[in-house]
């Protein structure tokens, strides 16, 4: 029985990187940065009080999307810290709640900042609620706060 030279080459080819791969040794695991040390850090450094930042930290489901949306809110808006926590605390979704308000402050005249953000949290589908209110407030003559009813309200 003869062996193909296909058969030859795929085989060698095939034996070469079993080789290799026995002889490189695998990179050695590097724990995974964690998670409730991440929120910790990123709520202290908002200006949020050790005590708080760490029952928040402790109770939330994803630590890193709750500490970030924070840290993204009062980054991009006039928001305080406090306000941004209770409302990232309360929402499933805390990286579209950040975007939701973020995006209204950023591409709407004069939004009622406080406003947006209690709809933003309310909402529950943050990114359209938000590509509701910024493109009303550009395409009709509406107010901002017009705009952000409008949004809300059809979603009821």
């Amino acid at each position: 029985m003869t062996i193909s030279p296909l058969f030859r080459f795929c085989a060698s080819g095939l034996a070469i990187a079993g080789i290799v791969a026995m002889v490189i040794p695998p990179k050695p695991a590097v724990a995974n940065s964690n998670e409730f040390k991440t929120c910790a850090d990123e709520l202290l450094r908002a200006n949020i009080s050790r005590n708080l930042a760490a029952d928040v930290c402790a109770e939330a489901l994803y630590p890193e999307d709750l500490s970030w949306c924070v840290l993204k809110i009062k980054a991009q808006t006039p928001i305080m810290a406090d306000e941004a926590l209770y409302g990232c605390q309360r929402v499933r979704r805390p990286l579209e709640l950040a975007s939701c308000i973020v995006d209204i402050n950023q591409h709407t005249s004069n939004p009622e900042v406080l406003l947006a953000f209690d709809r933003c949290r309310r909402s529950l589908l943050p990114l359209r609620f938000s590509e509701c209110v910024i493109g009303l407030s550009q395409e009709i003559d509406f107010s901002s706060t017009k705009a952000i009813e409008t949004c809300i309200a059809a979603e009821d």
